[in-house]
């Protein structure tokens, strides 16, 4: 029969190879609290052994086969010593170690003494529980978050600010006006196509605004409206010339993407104007701005008008009248023209100022004494030529050529022409370039016979016509054509 010592015995050495399995000792208890628990365990330890004798004794076979399946130490010291020395301790699961420090150590001592009367649950191998670490975790998930949201609302907003203030048909239409207000017409040609042909775009160019006051003032853009007649919109620009309000409608129109999410818009329509310009044929190039044009290469739409009485510089009676001109019409950018004729010693006229491209500058061009006496440099030149001739007849020569005798073959000799008077203009057409001197008197003088056996006999004659012919100024150079045919006048 197994005696009550024997059973504290066989505890001690279970709790020593539950401690040996790496059991939470008691020993880490504060010391007053591990005093408390040693006179508790001397207490639980008598009353067990009181209670466990009497049952020992009529189960005394049965405790032989309890001690045959548990472990029972050597020796057979008493309770109470076992008590003082060393505490029992048994392996505790991790709940278990938790409930234990919250419930003190008479707790954690009640536990382990329980765990020591079911050896069987005490030598199973404890399952580790993972402590949850959600707070943590739903920390980092909200950074996370907040991260993503941060960037998708600068995104966002990165993304219309672009769109209204950079990608906008105003962001475009403010940088083409302020290049056209600025006199940058290199710039503005780039930003928006002119639609012209090259040799016309000779006015489109920065030196055409060189002086300030031929730019637009005052420019305004107004808002951006649907177009009525399609799809884009359209604005209205505002601005002065010349201290008078003129305005323009401008079509912009879309174009595809950029960046392939920002829309693309092109303005359909250049804020470019007319200007007109109207000069006799006489005249090969005008000078606008200080620039020379060359109306038979840079103007277009070329047409034949008749010019306003008032288009004379003067009311004087001696200054050409024009019957008809020829108009060109330039593009150009809305400003102040200044139009007048290259500098020429054969004419000269008024410049005229453009400030509204409805009107027109007539160039009415005076012919100055140099004009004359280069013409009639030239008359003079044919007369030499045709009073020189020897022959009885000369082309060119009208007011030269004369008649002869004409009795048969008739031989001739000795010819000589003299001009009675010095000729000089009588008509000069500045508009068609046509000029018409006065009439030409040549006297003749000769000899003729019938034959070789004959006597030369004197005779004389006369002639007398006017010479008509064209000019034209070209390169400030004066050009004149005589004509050749002529009336005989006799």
């Amino acid at each position: 029969m197994t005696s009550a010592d024997d059973q504290v015995t066989t505890l001690d050495s279970d709790g020593e190879k539950a401690n040996g399995k790496g059991s939470v000792s008691t020993s880490t208890l504060d010391p007053a609290s591990e005093e408390a628990s040693k006179a508790d365990a001397d207490t639980d330890a008598d009353d067990s052994y009181k209670e466990a004798k009497p049952a020992s004794e009529d189960s005394e076979s049965s405790d032989e086969n309890d001690a045959q399946s548990q472990p029972v130490s050597s020796g057979t010291a008493d309770t109470d010593d076992m008590a003082d020395k060393e505490q029992p301790t048994a392996t505790l699961s991790q709940n278990e170690q938790y409930m234990a420090a919250d419930s003190g150590p008479s707790t954690v001592v009640d536990s382990q003494f329980q765990t020591q009367a079911l050896p069987n649950v005490t030598a199973s191998v404890e399952q580790p529980i993972a402590v949850p670490v959600t707070r943590k975790v739903q920390r980092k998930t909200l950074i996370i978050w907040g991260i993503l949201i941060s960037v998708a609302v600068i995104l966002i907003g990165a993304y219309f600010i672009l769109k209204n203030m950079v990608f906008t048909p105003s962001e475009q239409i403010n940088t083409y006006v302020s290049a056209v207000s600025s006199g940058n017409y290199k710039r503005a040609n780039k930003l928006v196509d002119p639609g012209v042909a090259n040799d016309s775009r000779i006015l489109l160019t920065n030196d055409y605004a060189k002086d300030a006051d031929s730019r637009i003032k005052n420019v305004e853009v107004g808002p951006l409206v649907r177009n009525p007649r399609g799809s884009g919109y359209q604005v209205q620009i505002s601005y002065t010339v010349n201290g008078v309000k003129q305005n323009k409608v401008l079509d912009i129109q879309a174009s595809g993407k950029q960046f392939l999410i920002f829309d693309s818009w092109k303005i359909a329509t250049p804020l470019t104007t007319t200007i007109k310009v109207a000069a006799p044929k006489t005249v090969d190039s005008l000078v606008v701005n200080g620039i020379n044009v060359k109306l038979a290469e840079a103007g277009m739409n070329k047409e034949v008008v008749t010019p306003p009485s008032d288009s004379s510089s003067s009311d004087s009676s001696d200054e050409m009248q024009y019957s008809s001109m020829d108009q060109y019409t330039l593009p150009a950018y809305p400003g102040v023209a200044k139009v007048g004729l290259p500098s020429s010693k054969y004419i000269q006229a008024q410049p005229v100022k453009l400030d509204n491209p409805s009107k027109v500058a007539y160039i009415a061009p005076q012919a100055t004494d140099a004009l004359e006496k280069g013409i009639m440099d030239k008359v003079q030149q044919r007369i030499n030529d045709c009073t020189a001739s020897t022959e009885t007849s000369k082309t060119g020569c009208s007011f030269s050529n004369g008649t002869f005798e004409d009795y048969g073959s008739l031989s001739y000799t000795n010819i000589k022409r003299t001009v009675s008077s010095q000729p000089s203009l009588s008509e000069l057409d500045l508009s068609n370039g046509e000029f018409k001197t006065s009439l030409i008197q040549t006297n003749i003088t000769y000899q003729y016979r019938f034959d070789s056996d004959s006597d030369w006999e004197d005779s004389k004659s006369s002639a007398s016509d006017y010479l008509t012919g064209t000019f034209v100024i070209k390169d400030g150079e004066l050009a004149v054509k005589i004509d050749d045919s002529g009336k005989n006048y006799y």
